[in-house]
């Protein structure tokens, strides 16, 4: 189809499915766009929603089982230019898996091109194409792919705790850094600051909650760590471009 991708499908799954072990000859890569599936492969099971973006290498043993409302993902075919960049930041062997909210916003845009298909439609998903490998890298980078171990261990302590309030000395002390060393260390390996990336996970995490329950935008709020209800939505709004209500209806159709 384009330089990084030699086929991109969407499929839909019905809810409840299991699929038995199987294996694919080609390298793939899929990316949830609605519902969610548990996936087990390499002697491990994860749960993997909305916005998750899993490599599944050539001849590797996995299987599937997909949840109450059902799974819709898109399947891409890597072409090596794709495996040879995405190998750069992270191991493909591993059967890696990265979630971040602006891979499942790149993957509405290609699965709106695909359903659109006019005389432009492969010029725009060549150029989402890069996009989301060049999102998928940065992603990998980002939660300490490509990072010093005290730099993973930072990013772990901000995911553990992205719902409660934490103070830079407080992760240097734990990690083993000055203040002032690990604020570095994040700007030159990470392109943010530790605050950046803590708010980040913190909208990440309300998402989910917004995506896969019904309870109140306040409680959510509560829960994820926020002053207040409008403090969620201006986090939402910095980080998405859309409010906590329009992102609900949106990742719930």
């Amino acid at each position: 189809m384009n330089a990084l991708f030699s086929e991109i499908k969407q499929v839909s799954y019905a809810p409840g499915l299991v699929m038995e072990p199987h294996r694919h000859r080609r390298t793939s890569l899929s990316l949830v766009l609605a519902g969610s599936y548990e996936e087990s492969i390499r002697g491990r099971r994860g749960e993997f929603e909305f916005g998750a973006l899993l490599v599944c290498p050539p001849h590797e043993t996995h299987a599937q089982r997909f949840g109450a409302t059902g799974l819709r993902q898109l399947l891409f075919t890597p072409t090596p230019e794709a495996i040879a960049r995405l190998d750069e930041v992270m191991r493909l062997a591993d059967a890696p898996a990265v979630r971040t909210l602006s891979l499942a916003d790149v993957g509405r845009r290609i699965a709106q091109e695909l359903h659109t298909a006019d005389d432009f439609s492969a010029l725009v998903v060549s150029g989402l194409s890069h996009e989301l490998i060049g999102l998928a890298s940065r992603e990998q980078a980002r939660r300490g792919g490509a990072l010093p171990l005290k730099l993973r261990r930072a990013m772990d302590l901000l995911r553990e705790q992205s719902c409660q309030p934490l103070a830079l000395d407080d992760i240097a002390r734990a990690v083993g850094y000055e203040a002032g060393e690990l604020a570095r260390a994040f700007r030159a390996h990470v392109g943010q600051t530790p605050g950046e990336v803590h708010r980040r996970l913190r909208v990440e995490r309300a998402a989910t909650l917004l995506a896969r329950s019904t309870q109140p935008l306040a409680d959510i709020a509560a829960l994820c760590g926020f002053s207040d209800q409008p403090h969620m939505t201006r986090a939402f709004k910095a980080q998405l471009g859309t409010t906590p209500a329009a992102y609900r209806r949106r990742t719930s159709g």
